[in-house]
């Protein structure tokens, strides 16, 4: 019984942290990229946005991909975006430290007040922060299992055999915590976990420092696992590897020389000596944002761009148009507009399952070559794009190749949210909400039909080289974020699936919007309006 308290504690951790995490989502309204990057205007900046939203969403893998999303060339600095990511990991100790403290008397009031502002507000915000409060009454509940169980196995003398075993092998402590953190994909649940042991009176104050460690070099794994599907996530998941395992094996090894001579003085218990060695390690670690030139550098050169394209690029575009600038302009937007058309054809194929409230076998894999062929090119595009030679080209067709650089860079996530995701989430809303998709499928149609107008007059903007459309279309972003935000107020039943297809557009809106102010950033017009 007090193994199963063990896991029913860890699990309800990790429940509190995803409800925590889009309670403060819906909180934000879908928002979190445009908030953030209000801050990516200088390096500090950057750092203090990012401690902000590491404690407001408390997950350092959905902060990494929101890092991820911001590196684009023309928007966010590769080196802003580094500072983004180390203020966030510092920022989500925050939670350690809170739950350092035994705040277990008062989950009850938490999850009273929570779940009446979630089950009887119809606005989202506060439904958002009833939802954040649950999660952490949950968290607490879990806490208290955690610690209750760990009370009794620490009287076993299986259990204080193997924490002696373990106090001899260091490492192997340490290396645990690294799995389990991967495991579960969650540096504070791994912490937590280790906090809650504290109860047995087994663990001693090194020990806690290994294995807080541990977490943090399991945590830069799990940065860099997030990150792999894209150049620019693996080259940000190895600069935090790079930042942090260094740094964590030395502070380990002076732990095992004196870490009561070292952390002796921090303030608190044990668990909250444990959480201030959490903080300061990630502190310590921020450091590295002075050193983001060369960091960047050296993970340009272990993760370079692709340089071989897929069998199945079907881009038409000839090397040796690279010896006529111009024409080589023309060409890479020829194929930039085939991929408008290529997004197309893939939304239409969802929205089609939605009409008819049938999902096709045949949709998912058709979904995913179009999605591997769609990242193909890109990168094939990419790489023709960076072979054309800035100083041979004209004004307008700098900023065209600039635009189509940057909207080949957001591509695959757009291919992502179009495709893979969206049929995803209609998966869901079709087979656990039937009797919602009725009520859903219009919105739905609606929100993707204003998403398709924004891609046609991207696309006619581009074609006929035709800046003035920029206005046009940040206008049109103003007016759809609106009425999404609108929709969603005036629909708080809508069932979570069709919540996130509505996310997915807004976030794509938004994407659009940045191409085009890209385009025209030196329309003086333009500049006026906020991307």
């Amino acid at each position: 019984m007090d193994l199963i308290n063990l896991v029913a504690g860890v699990l309800l951790v990790l429940f509190g942290l995803r409800f925590l995490r889009k309670g403060f989502a819906r909180v934000m309204g879908g928002d979190m990229i445009d908030w953030l990057q209000g801050f990516t205007r200088t390096r500090a900046r950057s750092f203090l946005g990012g401690v902000a939203g590491g404690i407001v969403m408390p997950s350092s893998t959905a902060t990494a991909m929101l890092s991820v999303q911001m590196t684009r060339r023309g928007k966010v600095s590769w080196r802003n975006v580094l500072a983004v990511l180390l203020g966030a990991q510092l920022g989500t100790t925050a939670l350690i430290q809170v739950l350092s403290f035994d705040l277990r008397d008062f989950a009850g009031g938490f999850l009273a007040i929570g779940a009446a502002l979630f089950l009887f507000m119809a606005s989202p915000r506060p439904r958002g922060i009833g939802q954040a409060l649950l999660a952490f009454g949950f968290m607490l509940l879990g806490m208290g299992f955690l610690n209750e169980s760990a009370t009794a196995l620490g009287n076993d003398p299986a259990v204080e055999n193997l924490f002696v075993a373990l106090g001899q092998l260091p490492w192997l402590l340490l290396f645990a915590a690294v799995l389990l953190t991967l495991l579960v994909q969650s540096a504070t649940a791994s912490i937590a976990l280790a906090l809650a042991l504290v109860a047995s009176g087994q663990i001693s104050l090194t020990m806690l420092m290994l294995w807080v460690l541990g977490a943090n070099i399991g945590l830069s794994l799990t940065v860099l696992t997030a990150g792999w599907s894209e150049t620019q996530g693996k080259r940000l998941g190895l600069a935090i590897l790079l930042i942090k395992l260094p740094l964590a094996l030395l502070c380990a090894t002076l732990a095992l020389m004196s870490a009561d001579a070292v952390l002796a003085d921090l303030p608190g218990s044990l668990s909250q000596q444990a959480a201030w060695t959490h903080t300061l390690f990630n502190l310590l670690a921020a450091g590295a944002i002075f050193f983001a030139a060369p960091l960047e550098r050296w993970v340009s050169i272990l993760v370079p761009m692709p340089k071989t394209p897929s069998a199945t690029n079907v881009t038409r575009l000839d090397p040796l148009l690279l010896l006529n600038p111009a024409l080589a302009v023309n060409a890479a937007l020829r194929e930039t507009l085939r991929m408008f058309d290529s997004l197309h054809l893939m939304r239409e194929s969802v929205m089609q399952a939605l009409a008819e409230g049938v999902l096709p076998d045949t949709l998912k894999p058709d979904i995913a070559q179009r999605s591997r062929d769609i990242r193909s090119s890109a990168e094939e595009i990419v790489e023709f794009l960076d072979g054309i030679p800035d100083d041979a080209l004209d004004e307008k067709d700098q900023a065209l190749k600039e635009t189509m650089d940057d909207f080949m860079r957001e591509l695959p996530i757009i291919a992502r949210t179009l495709g893979a995701d969206l049929r995803d989430e209609l998966e869901r809303l079709l087979k656990q909400h039937p009797k919602a998709v009725e009520a859903a499928r219009p919105l739905l149609v609606e929100a993707a039909g204003r998403l398709t107008q924004q891609m046609n007059t991207v696309a006619r903007m581009l074609m006929r080289e035709r800046p003035e459309l920029g206005r046009k279309i940040l206008e049109r972003k103003r007016d759809n974020s609106r009425w999404m935000i609108q929709a969603k107020r005036s629909h708080a039943d809508l069932p979570y699936p069709a919540w996130r297809i509505l996310d997915g557009f807004q976030q794509l809106n938004r994407r659009l919007s940045g191409v085009a102010y890209v385009y025209c950033r030196n329309d003086p017009e333009v500049e006026e309006l906020p991307a």
